[in-house]
C-alpha cells in the first residue's frame, strides 16, 4: 500500500504535476509545503480523529506529546492561512499543495495503486467571503473540467449532500443549508448534469464529485469541489471586513486529480499505455540504421533534448526493423530514423507509433511539429498524417 515510482512513472506525475501547477499559477494560486506529520491536537481541533480515527495510523508519541502521520492536509493550511491578520482585501486566499498523506487501509482492501495506504493529492483551499464564494466555486469546477477535458475523460457530476443522520456531520445544520442551495445553484448556472446523492457529503460540508469511467466501465471518484463552514469556526479563522470587524472566511477543498496515484493507475488504463507525447516518459527514439551513423544519431538526439524534449537513442547492432518494432511494442510515440540519406541531406526520417511513416524533414521542421504537439498537449492523433502535422505546426 506505499507504492514506489520508478523512473518512467516519476516522468509522467511530474508532467501531471507541472501541468497542474502552471494552470494554478493562471490562477492566482500560492504554493505551500506541509509537514508530513501533525500534532494531534491539531486533528482533534478540525475533527478528523477521533471522527476517521480507524482509517488513520495509531498515533506516535514523542517527548509526552502524540504526533499522526499526516490523514490530510486541510488542517494545515488552516493553520497557514490564521498565521497571520487577514483583511478583505486580501480575499480570496488560494493555498494549493501537492501534499502526501497516509491512511490505514485493510490489507483486504489495498488495490494496485488506486487503493492505498500513502498516497499524495493534489490539495488546494481557498479562503473567501460570502460573496466571493459563488464565483470561486464556478472557477474550481472550470479548472476541474479542464483537467478531465484535457484527457478526454468522460465525467458524471454527483452532488453530494448531507442525509438526516445528524451524528454524521459537524457544525450547524443552517450553514448546510446554504451550502447545499448555493452548490446547487451554481451547479445550475453552469448547466451541469448531475445528480443530488444525499448521504454522500464530508463530515464538514456538502461537496461536487467528478465520477470517470476507467477503461473497463469501473466507476471512480477524482476530482472534488467542497464547501466548508465548519473549519473556519473550529480554527477560529477570520479577515478584517470593511466596516473593521472581524468576519470567517468559507473555505472551498479542491482537488482536480483527486491523488496522484489513483490518477495515474486509471490513466495507464484509460490510454492502454499509449500516452499523448507531452506526457509520454520517452518521447522520442533515434535508431541508427548501423554504425556508420551513430555519430549522426547521437548529434540529433542532442538537439532534441536541449529542447526539452525525452529521447533516447538505440545502437544496436540489430536491424532496423527489430529496432522499430522494439519502439512500437514500447508504445514510443515518435522514431527518427538516421542513415546515409538523411546523414548527407540533415534531415531526419520521421515514424509515428500506429500510423507509420510520416515522412522525411529537415530536423528543424521535425523538432518544430514535435514541439508544437507537446505544446498543444495533443491525444495520439487520429486523422490522416497530413492532418497531423498541419495541426501541430500552427
Amino acid at each position: 500500500g506505499l507504492p514506489l515510482w520508478l523512473p518512467n512513472g516519476t516522468i509522467i506525475r511530474r508532467t501531471l504535476e507541472e501541468f497542474l501547477r502552471s494552470e494554478q499559477k493562471k490562477r492566482g494560486y500560492q504554493e505551500v509545503i506541509t509537514p508530513h506529520i501533525g500534532n494531534l491536537q491539531l486533528y482533534k481541533t478540525s475533527g478528523h480523529y477521533p471522527y476517521y480515527k480507524s482509517s488513520q495510523f495509531d498515533p506516535i508519541g514523542v517527548e509526552g506529546e502524540e504526533y499522526l502521520l499526516k490523514p490530510m492536509n486541510c488542517p494545515h493550511h488552516h493553520r497557514i492561512y490564521g498565521s497571520g491578520l487577514r483583511s478583505y482585501r486580501d480575499l480570496p486566499v488560494r493555498l494549493a499543495e501537492f501534499g502526501t498523506v497516509y491512511r490505514y487501509e485493510q490489507s483486504g482492501e489495498l488495490n494496485g495503486m488506486s487503493r492505498v495506504r500513502g498516497f499524495t493529492q493534489d490539495d488546494a483551499h481557498i479562503y473567501c467571503t460570502h460573496d466571493q464564494l459563488k464565483g470561486e466555486i464556478k472557477s474550481t469546477i472550470e479548472l476541474t473540467q479542464f483537467v478531465f477535458s484535457t484527457f478526454e475523460m468522460p465525467v458524471d457530476i454527483r452532488l453530494s449532500f448531507r442525509d438526516e443522520n445528524d451524528d454524521k456531520y459537524g457544525g450547524d445544520r443552517s450553514y448546510w443549508d446554504r451550502a447545499q442551495s448555493e452548490i446547487r445553484e451554481v451547479a445550475d448556472e453552469m448547466n451541469l448534469s448531475y445528480r443530488i446523492v444525499p448521504g454522500e457529503a464530508s463530515f464538514y460540508g456538502p461537496k461536487i464529485d467528478f465520477i470517470i469511467r476507467d477503461a473497463i466501465g469501473r466507476k471512480w471518484q477524482l476530482g472534488t469541489v467542497q464547501v466548508d463552514y465548519v473549519m473556519p469556526e473550529r480554527f477560529d479563522l477570520t479577515y478584517v471586513g470593511s466596516d473593521n470587524e472581524k468576519h470567517r472566511p468559507v473555505i472551498i477543498h479542491r482537488a482536480p486529480f483527486g491523488s496522484m496515484e489513483r490518477f495515474v493507475s486509471i490513466l495507464i488504463e484509460h490510454f492502454a499505455g499509449d500516452f499523448p507525447l507531452w506526457l509520454a516518459p520517452v518521447q522520442v527514439s533515434v535508431l541508427s540504421i548501423s554504425d556508420d551513423y551513430v555519430e549522426y544519431a547521437d548529434q540529433v538526439a542532442t538537439v532534441l533534448r536541449e529542447s526539452g524534449l525525452r529521447v533516447e537513442t538505440d545502437h544496436r547492432n540489430i536491424k532496423i526493423g527489430a529496432k522499430i518494432r522494439n519502439a512500437e511494442t514500447r508504445k514510443v510515440p515518435y522514431m527518427i530514423i538516421t542513415g546515409s540519406e538523411e546523414q548527407s541531406g540533415t534531415t531526419v526520417s520521421l515514424r509515428r507509433h500506429k500510423q507509420g511513416d510520416i515522412g522525411t524533414m529537415t530536423l528543424d521542421e521535425c523538432l518544430q511539429m514535435l514541439l508544437g504537439e507537446v505544446r498543444n498537449r495533443a491525444l495520439p492523433p487520429a486523422g490522416s498524417t497530413e492532418e497531423v502535422m498541419e495541426k501541430n505546426l500552427e
